[in-house]
C-alpha cells in the first residue's frame, strides 16, 4: 500500500508541475495585415528572414521586417514588457531569400552575420538557420561568420560593419560607461 501511496502522489506531482509550465505561444503566420514594428511597412514586400516577438499581456506579436531588428529589440534595456517567445524565420531548407522555409525559436537557431546578404530593410541581417550545416553552406556562398543567439552581443547589434571574429563584448554597463568616460575627455 505504501508503493500505491507513493506513486499516486508522484503522479500528482507531476500533472501540478504539468500545470505550472506556461505553453509558448505558437508562431503567428505573415499576412497582408503584418506591418514591421520599426518601419510600420507590410512584410510581404519585403524579401528576407523576419522575426517576431511576443510580449506578455499583449494579444499579438510585435513583427520585425529583419532578424536583426527583432534580436535588437531584446537587447535594449528600455523595453517594459515580458519576453514570453521570440521566432525568426529559419533559412534553413528556403526556397528562395524571398520564401523562409518557417519559424524557429530565437535561442535554436544558428546565425550568419555579416554575409553580403540585406535584410528586408537594405541593411546588414543576421541570416538564421535551424541547421548548422545549411549555415556554413550559405557563409560559403556568402560570407559572414557563424554566431550562436548567446553570443551575439549588443556591439554586434548595432554596429553596420562586418563582425569581427573576436567580438564578445556582451556587456551593456561597460560600454555604456566607456562611451561616458569618452564623451567627458573632450
Amino acid at each position: 500500500m505504501t508503493r500505491l501511496l507513493l506513486l499516486t502522489l508522484s503522479a500528482l506531482a507531476l500533472a501540478a508541475c504539468k500545470e505550472d509550465i506556461a505553453e509558448l505561444p505558437a508562431p503567428v503566420e505573415l499576412t497582408a495585415g503584418a506591418v514591421g514594428h520599426y518601419c510600420q511597412m507590410d512584410l510581404l514586400t519585403h524579401d528576407g528572414p523576419k522575426g517576431q516577438i511576443h510580449l506578455d499581456g499583449m494579444a499579438a506579436p510585435l513583427f520585425f521586417s529583419q532578424v536583426k531588428d527583432a534580436i535588437a529589440y531584446l537587447h535594449m534595456p528600455e523595453q517594459a514588457h515580458a519576453v514570453v517567445a521570440t521566432y525568426v524565420q529559419d533559412m534553413a531548407g528556403a526556397d528562395s531569400w524571398a520564401e523562409p522555409a518557417g519559424w524557429v525559436e530565437v535561442s535554436e537557431a544558428v546565425y550568419v552575420i555579416g554575409s553580403d546578404r540585406m535584410g528586408g530593410m537594405g541593411a546588414p541581417e543576421f541570416v538564421p538557420f535551424s541547421d548548422e550545416a545549411a549555415a556554413r553552406a550559405f557563409v560559403v556562398d556568402h560570407g559572414g561568420a557563424l554566431r550562436r543567439f548567446d553570443e551575439i552581443a549588443a556591439a554586434d547589434v548595432l554596429n553596420t560593419a562586418p563582425p569581427e571574429p573576436h567580438a564578445t563584448d556582451t556587456d551593456i554597463a561597460a560600454r555604456l560607461g566607456a562611451l561616458s568616460r569618452h564623451e567627458g575627455s573632450h
